[in-house]
């Protein structure tokens, strides 16, 4: 949750958020463009790829180059086929990683093939291999640990390779040596700082959604995220699988009194209680908890039918009751009344949202009608009405 700043932070050697959750839901929402990123750098390094095959032939001519020509090649067919992958797969976060290891891995292999056939040009191949180590650390999609695996590592073979073939004076091999040092130290830099930076942009984000739709009091969310489709969509979700769907208004009882009484700092607490219960027993990322008005609050059950929701407002309402906050040397005590209302959309497929929050807060004033501290519940009927 954006309210906890533990979620927020990024280990230092992944560059990734230390939390799971939040590790996930960041890559899914920025799955189109990870997906996006893969296959242009495909596509660019197909095109550098095919150009670098032509300039072997010319250098080699045939048959002399096909060795290093199919060694250019197999990087591009085995990119092309890895998105034919990613975009048939369950999970394509995981896939286009996968795929954007496997690639930069061939592709910057590929050069200690060439190298062998093409000694003569080892100060050009060491120069594409920095360009390369640096596309794979900051162009290419993928965990920030993997690229640093293999762009560095491949980058120390084709050093070793190139001062082992002894193709030119060591004064040019050091110079190349060390311009091969410099991109991978430029690059696994800016491969963290771009990492750890889009991580806490997406953080700010959530962070100011999380200002927007949440009450800043109780924690629980607010009327402006409930009216902005957020019942709606349970119900399209409930309608389209044919679930239940219960909600339960709740209001805090004698909450005027309170506030006239122990002021509006300790209706303030009272509050904050009441949804700290009520939070606590719910269902995570399941149930939803809405600040109603001014004490009352909504909560949205889905897959719940009416005897859970009922059973749910009846603890609820018990543990609230017997709860006693100290405030100073005052002892603050409410009890809550609850309408809960439930609809099965196998059969009551035409309910609207209106209906059910209607319905809910007729039976909320019914119970307090009825002497307070009490759950009145109905089940909502293919027509619209209250079942007897």
């Amino acid at each position: 949750m954006p309210n906890d700043p533990g979620t927020a932070s990024i280990a230092r050697l992944r560059g990734e958020f230390t939390c799971a959750a939040t590790e996930i839901g960041f890559l899914h929402q920025n799955t189109a463009t990870i997906l996006r990123d893969l296959r242009r750098s495909v596509l660019l390094c197909s095109l550098c790829y095919a150009l670098f095959g032509i300039a072997d032939v010319l250098a080699l001519g045939l048959p002399g180059a096909l060795v290093p020509l199919l060694s250019r090649l197999f990087p591009p067919l085995v990119a092309i086929a890895g998105l034919r992958h990613v975009s048939r797969a369950a999970a394509p976060i995981r896939a286009a990683y996968r795929s954007s290891a496997i690639t930069s891995l061939l592709a910057m292999s590929s050069y200690l093939v060439v190298v062998c056939y093409r000694p003569h040009d080892i100060l050009l191949h060491g120069m594409a291999m920095s360009l390369m180590a640096v596309a794979v650390l900051i162009f290419m999609p993928g965990r920030v640990l993997t690229a640093v695996l293999i762009a560095p590592g491949v980058s120390l073979v084709f050093v070793l390779l190139a001062w082992h073939l002894d193709a030119t004076d060591a004064q040019s091999l050091g110079a190349m040596t060390m311009m091969i040092v410099f991109a991978n130290v430029f690059g696994v830099a800016a491969c963290y700082r771009h990492a750890r930076l889009w991580r806490e942009q997406y953080w700010a984000q959530q962070v100011l959604t999380n200002l927007s739709v949440r009450d800043p009091l109780t924690g629980c969310y607010n009327r402006r995220h409930l009216n902005a489709a957020l019942l709606d969509g349970e119900i399209v979700r409930a309608r389209r699988y044919r679930l239940h769907l219960s909600l339960i208004m709740c209001d805090l009882d004698g909450f005027k009194a309170i506030n006239d009484t122990h002021g509006h700092h300790g209706g303030d607490e009272l509050l904050c209680s009441f949804a700290t219960l009520v939070l606590a027993m719910t269902r995570d990322a399941v149930d939803t908890v809405v600040r109603y008005g001014g004490e009352e609050f909504l909560i949205i059950l889905p897959e719940t039918p009416l005897d859970g929701a009922t059973e749910l407002a009846e603890r609820i309402r018990a543990t609230f009751a017997g709860q006693q906050l100290q405030l100073g040397a005052a002892t603050l005590s409410t009890t809550a009344s609850f309408g809960v209302v439930s609809a099965d959309f196998a059969a009551a497929r035409s309910v609207t949202p209106q209906a059910l929050i209607a319905a809910a807060d007729e039976l909320m004033y019914d119970a307090k009608r009825g002497g307070r501290n009490q759950v009145h519940s109905h089940q909502l009927t293919p027509h619209l009405g209250l079942a007897s």
